[in-house]
């Protein structure tokens, strides 16, 4: 029969004529391209679906067949456009669906595999609920299994009525089979779902089981071809020595993963031939498994790499010699792979349980209690923060865990370059981590077995699991782990404790090399520890305390120099900078403060190339300043020790940042530091701490001509809060009465706070030019600019 490529007929077997007059009703709705006719194909009576499809499928001329279930309903309008389309694209494109399988588990049932794909509306838990799978980046995805509620064909392949009587795995059969002539089965790549299936609570009766038997005999072969075509290649890799009775056991629980596309690879490094003779019943009878027998001993290191090298699959699973797989391990963990399209996981690890030298379970330890209740999706920072602060291996040994091969970038066992003797199974988590996110599944999936010939307590191991722990903890953070200060604290205290315990119980080792090594290492990790503790004091205290900036300006006064300086280091204030910046025209200043820079790591001292002058040099010295806050201290002046925390205390506690500038009141002394009675610009303003209105004080200031603020030494001020330069007003840069020039901006913005203690002692000596008759004039100017345009600043609004 010539087929009419220009036809598309719908099958159907009914023995519901409402079901079926409801599905039909969906078809004859749909869009129907121009030049195409569709027809309906009824079979009632049939006593299978295979008899009733392959009458129906002689009947017509149609090269599209859409067989379909009574109880089915195409609800995508373009559904013909779109199965056109797609044949018309894709000759080898046989046979499509709307939900399915790539692989087909050995039980024959399609929807227990863990790679399905496809939506649709279905009712088979009694409830019409959206039934959605993985959805495929494709125009169909290719499968081995379509469900029969609806199968689209291109060409014909009988049905094969001489095995399925019934109504049960012909949809798998005919998949089978057109498979087996070489087309494709796909599952459609759907925005919507196409079809609604009202089928009810579906019935695994009528046969279903004999059928299913009946599947998996006839098929069971190519289906088991076919699903390592479908899935990646996994090495199971078997590193052994010397224990041929546990290593069958291991050997056996590899061969028996229900994964179906796995290689075991065995690198025997015994120094006898009883594991030799042992395998070779099993190569004779698996051909996915490979020996190979070392010709000299390589040790544990280099027989774990040498396996890897020799690996063909993309993923890698290792398992030691005396351990066990649980039959679904292979195939639980890669559903996570399969399904990571983004390939963010690096690697996938489980609940392991122990067992003794005859197989049976031990009682959990803190290793082998779950991590979590569920299988879990971690950042693999946070998994190996865990494992690096408590030295907890909590991922596994190689047994446990499985990851991709091409994601790993140093060789199996080594760590930034680093070898590990002991740690090999850590070495490699790190590097993994590093890189991305880690599954713990929470079921157990591999068996840990403790026996009498493990060498986990031996001299070597102990020296070589202290090496390898305290690598890991010091260098962690280039693969950035233990970024938080307090997670490298902690991982670094815990190493400490280890290598403490471990040097102990080994000291009468004192001539082993090793162990001198891992003194020098313990020695290490203790200066580590308070290198970071000091840290983190000094970030706790950077926290707690905002940094002050005293900007020390000098000029030819190194007797007077020192002592201002030494008021400044005194400070009981706890995060200050102190920055000097020499203006002088000889080296004194310069000599004398060598002694002072090599003690404080918080002093800077800087000699000017030229002199600046005293304008000039208090801007430089501003924008150097890194502090939040800002105090000059002229260099003949002093501070009172708790000058900057009892000013301090008030910026800390005004939530609002309305405070612009803190004063207080200041003491005269003179050259000897004796203290001089007060005049009228020192008079204590008020018998306590007051604060004042910004505006209302420099009223007063301006009103009475005298500069009741204070010199530069006595304010502390927020740095942000100055907008021009300091000693500069209204764009104005004052030659005498700089000190008000910054403070009247400051005042025009907030609140002052005058504390009535003495905090600052100001020096009157004969050097001083304060007095002169060119620093007098030049101050009735700038008090004179300061009134003319103090409305500029609102200061005078009465």
């Amino acid at each position: 029969m010539t087929m009419n490529d220009k036809k598309i007929a719908f099958i159907y077997c009914v023995n519901n004529r409402e079901l079926y007059e409801e599905s039909v009703r969906y078809v004859r709705s749909l869009y129907v391209p121009e030049g195409y006719k569709i027809e309906i194909i009824t079979i009632e009576g049939a006593k299978s679906i295979t008899s009733g499809y392959n009458e129906a499928m002689k009947k017509t001329d149609a090269k599209y067949k859409v067989y379909l279930h009574q109880d089915a309903f195409i609800v995508n309008k373009n559904f013909l456009y779109d199965i056109i389309a797609l044949f018309e694209k894709y000759p080898k494109l046989g046979m499509i669906g709307v939900v399915g399988a790539k692989t087909i588990p050995k039980s024959g049932v399609w929807w227990e595999s863990t790679q399905r794909f496809g939506k649709v509306y279905d009712s088979h838990t009694g409830e019409m609920k959206l039934l959605s799978f993985k959805e495929t980046e494709l125009e169909y995805e290719p499968v081995q299994a379509i469900d029969g509620l609806i199968m689209i064909t291109q060409y014909d392949i009988p049905w094969r009525e001489d095995l399925f009587t019934g109504w049960h795995f012909y949809d798998l059969s005919q998949c089978q089979e057109f498979l087996l002539a070489d087309y494709d089965v796909g599952v459609v790549r759907q925005n919507e779902p196409w079809c609604v299936h009202d089928c009810g609570i579906a019935s695994a009766e009528n046969g279903f089981d004999n059928d299913r038997k009946k599947f998996v005999d006839v098929y069971g072969e190519n289906v088991q071809r076919l699903n390592k075509t479908f899935l990646p290649l996994v090495s199971i890799l078997i590193p052994t020595y010397n224990r041929p009775h546990y290593f069958e056991l291991a050997l056996q629980s590899a061969l028996n993963q229900t994964y179906e596309n796995i290689e075991v690879i065995v690198c025997d490094d015994s120094t006898n031939d009883e594991t030799e003779k042992l395998v070779k019943k099993y190569t004779a009878k698996y051909n996915n498994l490979t020996y190979i027998k070392n010709p000299t001993r390589l040790g544990q290191f280099e027989n774990d790499i040498k396996l890897f090298n020799l690996a063909n699959g993309e993923y890698i699973n290792y398992l030691m010699d005396d351990d066990l797989f649980h039959p679904q391990k292979i195939e639980k963990m890669m559903s996570y792979f399969i399904d990571d399209v983004n390939k963010e996981i690096k690697l996938v690890t489980s609940n392991r349980k122990m067992i003794d030298q005859n197989g049976e379970q031990l009682p959990d330890n803190i290793l082998t209690q779950p991590l979590f209740e569920e299988d879990k999706v971690i950042s693999g920072t946070d998994l190996g923060n865990l494992v690096l602060k408590y030295n907890f291996n909590c991922i596994g040994e190689p047994t446990t865990v499985l990851f991709r091969k091409s994601d790993l970038k140093e060789p199996f066992g080594t760590f930034l370059g680093r070898k590990y003797g002991c740690n090999v199974d850590i070495a490699t988590w790190l590097t993994l981590l590093a890189e991305g996110k880690a599954v713990y599944v929470s079921q157990p999936l591999s068996y840990f077995r403790i026996h009498n010939s493990q060498q986990l307590q031996s001299t070597k191991m102990l020296l070589d699991g202290a090496l390898d722990y305290a690598h890991e903890v010091l260098y962690a953070r280039k693969k950035g782990f233990l970024e938080k200060k307090e997670d490298y604290l902690i991982a670094l205290n815990s190493c400490e404790k280890y290598l403490a315990n471990v040097i102990e119980q080994l000291k009468q080792e004192k001539d082993n090399d090793k162990f001198e090594e891992l003194l020098d290492v313990y020695k290490k990790i203790n200066f580590e520890i308070k290198t970071v503790e000091k840290q983190s004091k000094d970030l706790m205290i950077n926290e707690k305390y905002p940094l002050v900036s005293i900007l020390i300006p000098s000029y030819n006064k190194p007797y007077y120099f020192e002592l201002a300086l030494q008021s400044a280091l005194n400070q009981t204030y706890k995060n200050i900078e102190i920055i000097v910046c020499d203006d002088s025209t000889n080296d004194e200043i310069e000599r004398l403060i060598s002694k002072y820079t090599c003690k404080y790591d918080n002093l800077t001292y800087i000699k000017n190339p030229v002199r600046l002058g005293q304008f000039e040099n208090d801007v430089k010295l501003f924008n150097l300043a890194r502090g939040e806050y800002i105090n000059y201290l002229m260099d003949d002046d002093l501070f009172h020790p708790q000058k900057i925390e009892k000013m301090m205390n008030y910026y800390l506690h005004d939530k609002n940042n309305e405070i612009k500038l803190v004063t207080s009141h200041r003491q005269l002394i003179d050259r000897n530091g004796n203290f001089l009675k007060d005049i009228v610009s020192t008079r204590r303003l008020f018998e306590s701490d007051t604060i004042i209105d910004g505006k209302m004080m420099a009223d007063y200031v301006l009103m009475s001509l005298i500069n009741y603020i204070g010199e530069p030494t006595t304010v502390l001020f927020r740095k942000s809060d100055l907008d021009e330069p300091f000693g500069t007003f209204l764009g104005r840069k004052y030659l005498c009465n700089v000190d008000l020039a910054s403070w009247f901006n400051l005042l025009a913005k907030g609140k002052v706070v005058y504390i009535s203690e003495t905090l600052s002692y100001f020096r009157i000596h004969d050097d001083q030019q304060s007095q002169s008759i060119e620093m007098q004039l030049n101050g009735i100017i700038d008090f004179a600019h300061s009134i003319i345009e103090a409305r500029k600043k609102r200061f005078f609004t009465k």
